[in-house]
């Protein structure tokens, strides 16, 4: 697919909108997230607010394109780290040679460096005058200072470039995108009824974002409520239920609710199926219908391998529970139980204590004692 050219001096919003539209439908994200934030940006300076109700639209496209940009850009990571391993590989095979020929070679080396060092000293020795080492010694100090001063200034500017750099780069592609959506739910809210199909719309997608940050619960909770005003508005037969309960299907598999995650994934596949026999009976667009029938067709396997995937795992994780419990009701050959047992057979301290009991006994009783 072609890019979507993008002309940076562009000051219409309504030509932005529509390019970030088409980058967004080519699958050009990059280009449709850059479109609908200036868009965006030159549409709040007109109007004067962040939530003006013409801002709805570019908000929720412009959420998605950050979306579907940040699951593009989180993918499998390209050649370029292999390439770094190997280099780095390579320099590890010319540095690991024998320890002991490097050794050798250190200490001729050090030798050598040794020798000539003491022979430099002596000649420099007879060669420099008190009077001339006093002075190359106080302007070799002057020179130190002046270095440290310029090393400090130095450091301390690149710091603060540094800090500045970290300020901008704070917030990520998810987290613009929530911000965003935010926005658009506060403006088709604003709108009543009107709103209602991009608000369920804005739910579901806010609910995405927040599943691709790892926020299960609050990404069922939008779903949910997104699916809730969905049912208002679509029948029994509608494609986008059956989307919005896959993805709620999916929200809840990762968050391992597996039964949860079954019941989202049957209601998926009744939409669907709904959905072909109802263009099915259309006997006036038969054959337009065609091919929308055939990919739904070619959709229902995959929804039922995604049932059965989750009815596996919920019956692996129920054997599992069994074979613990019945591990631990077992009576154990070698474990606490006879650990127990072999203690109290060989535990004699009550026998011991009984018989000191019995001496004490003895020695205390007069009868006993010996007569004088």
């Amino acid at each position: 697919m072609a890019d979507v050219a993008l002309d940076p001096q562009n000051s219409n919003p309504k030509e932005l909108y529509g390019q970030g539209v088409r980058a967004y439908v080519l699958q050009d994200y990059d280009t449709a997230v850059r479109a609908f934030s200036r868009a965006s940006e030159l549409l709040a300076v007109e109007h004067g607010s962040e939530i003006h109700d013409s801002l709805g639209d570019v908000y929720l496209y412009y959420g998605k394109s950050l979306l579907e940009l940040s699951r593009k850009e989180s993918g499998p990571l390209g050649e370029g780290v292999l390439k770094n391993v190997e280099e780095e590989s390579d320099v590890d095979e010319t540095e690991s040679t024998d320890p002991e020929e490097e050794k050798d070679e250190n200490k001729t080396e050090e030798s050598k460096e040794s020798e000539e060092k003491v022979n430099g000293d002596v000649g420099k020795a007879e060669e420099v005058k008190p009077e001339e080492s006093a002075a190359s010694s106080e302007e070799n100090d002057e020179e130190k200072e002046e270095k440290t001063d310029e090393d400090q200034n130095n450091e301390a500017g690149s710091s603060s470039e540094k800090k500045e750099g970290e300020a901008e780069d704070e917030l990520t592609d998810l987290q613009v995108a929530w911000e965003v959506l935010e926005l658009a739910k506060k403006i088709f809210t604003k709108r009543g009824t009107d709103g209602e199909k991009n608000l369920a719309e804005t739910l579901i997608v806010l609910g995405e974002v927040s599943l691709e940050s790892g926020n299960f619960r609050s990404a069922v909770d939008d779903m949910e409520e997104g699916l809730k005003i969905q049912k208002t508005l679509y029948g029994d037969d509608s494609r986008t239920l059956a989307e919005t309960y896959y993805k709620i299907g999916g929200a809840y598999s990762t968050n391992a609710q597996i039964d949860e995650a079954i019941r989202s994934f049957n209601a998926s596949y009744k939409y669907l199926q709904n959905k072909v026999a109802s263009l099915e009976k259309d006997e006036e667009h038969k054959e337009a219908n065609a091919e929308e029938i055939e990919e739904l067709n070619n959709l229902l396997p995959e929804i039922q391998e995604k049932v059965a995937d989750m009815q596996n795992l919920k019956t692996e994780i129920a054997n599992k529970q069994l074979t613990v419990s019945v591990d631990e009701n077992a009576p154990k050959k070698n474990g606490t139980s006879d650990a127990s047992s072999s203690k109290q057979v060989n535990d004699i301290s009550h026998l011991v204590k009984r018989k000191r009991k019995e001496e004490d006994s003895t020695e205390e009783n007069p009868a006993k004692k010996p007569s004088p």
